[in-house]
């Protein structure tokens, strides 16, 4: 049995994501009025998203590893992402108060209770449990991906939503893999940095990790948003309809928009609205439902104009 303070969610977020946080935040707590809650701040420009601590009861993590952690960042990075840095301040986790618990990024949806997800760990014996998996989003094709293949590792998981247990890693663990991953920098994927650094560290201490999906099953594979099938509510819980699909009438506990910029024509743009407008007045929402129809056309023909092939090769050549 869990106790209650030892089992709970690390979130990062700043005030360029507040809504998506917003959103976030409303989703969790409708589904987790009680499950403990810690903001792990992407950087120091956080202050418009403080006020909102008291209506959504979350600490605040802050923690003198930071600076090492973004070290390592800044190590790996190869100029496409300006302030990946930061991201590592969420591996920070493996050190703090909570025994059990599971990380998420402010650009997702919670459907469902979390604990079940965070208790699985334990319950099944595993150190890290993950969500979706895109091995080019990880590794480049070569040697070590090869050799990582071949050991029935190298899964390539996403890094924005996993569960784990505390004192898995150091931080003088992620240091000592850190200069070892940059001998064969090559070989990791170039923007996601910290994303292929976790995967990295997983791969080769190793550490017995698994998708929620294998373990629990029941649950939708994917939590990307960008996926096949309508999502649908039934009994309080979300659900995806893909008749025919692998995950019919499976079961939805995150909602993910991993490299989506926030507008009214990324997908399932509905379910992210109703859970941002949760606890705003009606003329606020009137206000925003007409400004999202405007921006909704806006970004279709954008939209439209970057899936069209020769216009955005003929784009490209043009702001060359």
């Amino acid at each position: 049995m869990f106790q209650k303070n030892s089992i709970g969610v690390y979130f990062s977020a700043n005030d360029k994501v507040y809504d998506w946080a917003l959103a976030f935040l409303n989703s969790f707590r409708t589904f987790n009025p009680d499950l403990q809650l810690i903001l792990i701040p992407f950087n120091e420009q956080c202050d418009r998203l403080l006020t909102l601590q008291k209506n959504y009861d979350f600490q605040i993590y802050i923690d003198d590893s930071f600076s090492r952690l973004e070290a390592i960042g800044k190590a790996f990075e190869l100029g496409y992402t300006p302030t990946g840095l930061y991201w590592f301040r969420r591996y920070a986790a493996f050190w703090g108060s909570l025994e059990y618990f599971m990380y998420l990024d402010a650009r997702q949806l919670v459907l469902a209770d979390l604990k079940p997800l965070i208790e699985a760990t334990e319950q099944f014996d595993f150190d890290f449990i993950h969500y979706d998996c895109a091995i080019n989003q990880v590794y480049q094709p070569g040697n070590f991906r090869r050799e990582m293949i071949k050991q029935g590792r190298g899964r390539g998981f996403i890094s924005g939503l996993w569960a784990s247990r505390q004192g898995l890693f150091s931080i003088e663990e992620f240091e000592k893999f850190a200069e070892d991953a940059l001998k064969i920098r090559e070989q990791l994927n170039p923007r996601n940095t910290d994303q292929a650094f976790i995967n990295y560290c997983c791969d080769v201490k190793p550490v017995r990790y698994a998708h929620f999906a294998e373990v629990m099953g029941s649950i939708c594979q994917n939590a990307w948003a960008r996926q096949p099938g309508k999502i649908y509510e039934e009994q309080g819980k979300y659900y995806l309809w893909d008749y025919g699909g692998l995950d019919h009438k499976m079961q939805i506990i995150l909602l993910h928009w991993a490299g989506y910029k926030l507008n009214e024509c990324m997908p399932n743009y509905n379910l992210y609205k109703n859970y941002f407008f949760t606890k705003k007045s009606s003329n606020n929402q009137l206000f925003i439902a007409i400004k999202s129809k405007l921006n909704y056309f806006i970004n279709k023909l954008i939209k439209i104009l970057k899936e069209h092939r020769w216009l955005n090769q003929l784009y490209h050549k043009a702001i060359k």
